[in-house]
């Protein structure tokens, strides 16, 4: 590395490089928002590593007890944490020859310049020319910080760029409950119920959902919604029936009906950034489409944990630095061979969201829909298919039932789905594990006889039967693998179902067979 090319102007310059970034920033006629300065409280690390950390509080009385008796101790309540080592963001502007020669005519056309007011207006070109560099390494530091609080907020977790891996990133997860993550009944919509389910969620927890951050363009169709006319009609005292027509809200009415109703907000984001990969640039909406988030307030949201990166504590001869906005290390360099002006930003830097304990989630992509070939197949109407596994249906009524679901015995498919979609993340875990968990749902045979047979490896605790409903499939166990046969095929092609039993709930595995030729 070698000092800059232009350490004349650099050097004047590049130590109030952020009173510039900030003045292209006010001049921008639309200038970006950057929620997470806004939504984010600026906090240094001295270990370069960061920590979110959530109480998963709940307020209980206070004991009234009779004068010289003891207080009863209550229990203290559960914290979680996450946390993890502080990544590297950065970026890198590069002055080609055509671009050093450029400046090199400007400086040498200030030298023909006798008026002072055209002397001073090549200055600033040359300086504008010499800080842009730096400015767009400062704000993509920001765009990046920007995306990624974004995409953490709506999601849950967030990709981050990796410096020790090129082209590969790390995961940072913010550890969102999963009992605070629910789907809708009917995919993609929204009904009241599903709006309902989240907010008496929220109040039974202890906690208040003051905003719902959404897109702007999921905010669009939900507004357009037959929920949102209706409770913006009933808001207005209108009869109607499920045939009347009803117009489309304005956000005003359907923001002071959802208040009204509910007691939160929705807050809109319609933030795009760039991208650039091997030279190529994509526009990304950071803030994740058909979902609502959640939120007691925005007033502060959790930390944005920077730290020192090494460079900044152990400076290159010769490099010009400068620091901007605390954490972002601005620095300027040529290299020869081919000439070369680089300008580089560097942070250790990432936005953490706290308090996640207050935080849930409405997710309108998050529902099962009725496989209807699988039910066609089933004339007997006596197994359902649940994320691509049939089970029996009985059983899942009853598991569904166990979970506090107030589904009915010999419901339909569809009301078995609608009550699958009803639980949060964590019951449909819970639901998932009380079957048994099998490595493979179908399994085909030539027409041939297989006497060696086709394994289904179980891996859930508990003993495992099988049987076959068709004498020409038999089903072995031997411990926790469940050996399926068939018998030479004569005729046309037939199917069979092996039912798998673990623990009194049973899981079905689909058998085809070709038929003879």
């Amino acid at each position: 590395m070698e000092k800059s090319l232009f350490i004349e102007y650099v050097s004047k310059v590049w130590p109030r490089l952020s009173l510039y970034v900030r003045e292209r920033y006010n001049r921008l006629a639309n200038r970006p928002t950057y929620l997470h300065k806004q939504w984010l409280t600026r906090v240094y690390s001295p270990d370069q590593k960061w920590e979110g950390t959530s109480a998963n509080t709940s307020f209980v009385m206070a004991d009234v007890v009779a004068l010289d008796s003891p207080l009863p101790v209550k229990r203290r309540d559960a914290i979680a944490t996450a946390s993890g080592k502080l990544p590297k963001v950065g970026m890198k502007k590069k002055l080609s020859e055509t671009d050093i020669n450029n400046i090199n005519i400007m400086t040498a056309q200030l030298a023909t310049i006798d008026n002072a007011n055209g002397r001073r207006d090549q200055l600033n070109r040359i300086y504008n020319n010499i800080l842009d560099d730096g400015n767009k390494c400062s704000v993509g530091i920001d765009e990046r910080c920007e995306s990624i609080f974004l995409e953490g907020l709506s999601e849950g977790v967030a990709a981050v760029p990796d410096e020790d891996n090129v082209g590969a990133a790390i995961r940072v997860n913010y550890g969102y409950y999963p009992d605070h993550i629910f789907g809708v009944e009917k995919k993609g919509e929204v009904s009241a119920d599903d709006i309902e389910r989240v907010v008496d969620k929220v109040n039974a927890d202890g906690n208040s959902a003051g905003y719902g951050l959404i897109d702007l363009s999921t905010y669009r169709k939900l507004r357009k919604s037959r929920w949102a006319r209706e409770l913006v009609a009933s808001g207005n005292n209108q009869s109607f029936t499920d045939d009347t027509v009803l117009k489309v809200p304005t956000p005003a009415e359907f923001n002071a009906a959802v208040q009204d109703e509910y007691g939160f907000q929705f807050y809109t984001i319609d933030r795009t950034c760039l991208v650039e990969k091997d030279g190529k640039r994509k526009s990304i909406k950071p803030f994740k489409a058909n979902r609502i988030v959640f939120l007691p307030t925005i007033d502060n949201v959790g930390s944005l944990v920077w730290s020192n990166t090494a460079e900044a504590t152990r400076r290159v001869s010769g490099v010009e630095y400068t620091v901007v906005d605390e954490y972002k290390l601005i620095s300027r360099y040529s290299k020869t061979d081919p000439l070369e002006e680089f300008t580089t930003g560097q942070a250790l830097v990432l936005p953490v969201i706290e308090n996640v304990d207050q935080i849930y989630v409405l997710d309108f992509d998050e529902a099962l829909e009725v496989d209807t070939a699988a039910e066609g197949s089933d004339t007997s109407d006596v197994n359902v298919t649940v994320w691509g596994r049939t089970y029996v249906k009985a059983d899942i009524i009853s598991a569904l039932q166990s979970l506090g679901s107030d589904i009915k015995s010999g419901a339909s498919d569809a009301d078995v789905i609608a009550a699958v979609n009803r639980l949060d993340d964590l019951g449909k875990k819970k639901l998932a594990g009380m079957f048994p968990a099998i490595d493979v749902s179908k399994l085909s045979f030539s027409k041939d006889a297989d006497q060696t047979g086709k394994p289904v490896t179980v891996s859930s605790k508990g003993t495992v039967t099988a049987s076959s409903d068709q004498g020409w499939c038999t089903a072995d166990v031997s411990g926790k693998t469940v050996t399926v046969k068939v018998q030479q095929n004569s005729s046309a092609a037939r199917t069979a179902n092996v039912k798998i039993t673990q623990n009194s709930r049973s899981v079905v595995v689909s058998v085809s067979q070709e038929a003879s030729e």
